[in-house]
């Protein structure tokens, strides 16, 4: 007989459902729901923009999932320190180097379009993590 996992306040047990979760090195990240084990009464779990390689089961009870509701309190939070367009930032490129960027466009969400500068090569993108330059 399979199990029902728990129902806990603003996380949806469900493939693809957004989280957060605490690594082992005790940092909270954004995260999906990649598989559900029902028998055992865990879930596997996927940090937003690392590699799967990273993936960890986690008890359905476990104090180290929380909501994603925090992440757009932080969001509202930081207004104050937000980037601009023409700023020049660190953005996050996927080999998890930072690298010179400049904001173009300020998404609604607060999220940032930018232009990643590596070398002479530049390449429009966005949704990665940016630092003040």
């Amino acid at each position: 007989m399979s199990k029902t996992p728990p129902n806990r306040r603003g996380i949806t047990f469900e493939v693809g459902a957004q989280l957060e979760a605490r690594d082992s090195l005790k940092n909270w990240y954004a995260a999906n729901i990649e598989k559900i084990d029902y028998e055992d009464e865990k879930v596997l779990i996927h940090y937003r923009h690392w590699s799967h390689r990273y993936d960890e089961w986690f008890d359905w009870t476990s104090p180290y999932l929380r909501p994603v509701e925090r992440i757009q309190l932080r969001r509202q939070g930081l207004n104050d320190d937000a980037f601009h367009v023409n700023d020049k930032v660190l953005a996050s490129w996927s080999d998890c180097r930072f690298y010179p960027a400049k904001v173009i466009s300020v998404n609604k969400d607060g999220e940032y379009q930018i232009n990643l500068i590596v070398s002479s090569y530049q390449k429009p993108t966005s949704s990665c993590p940016v630092h003040q330059s």
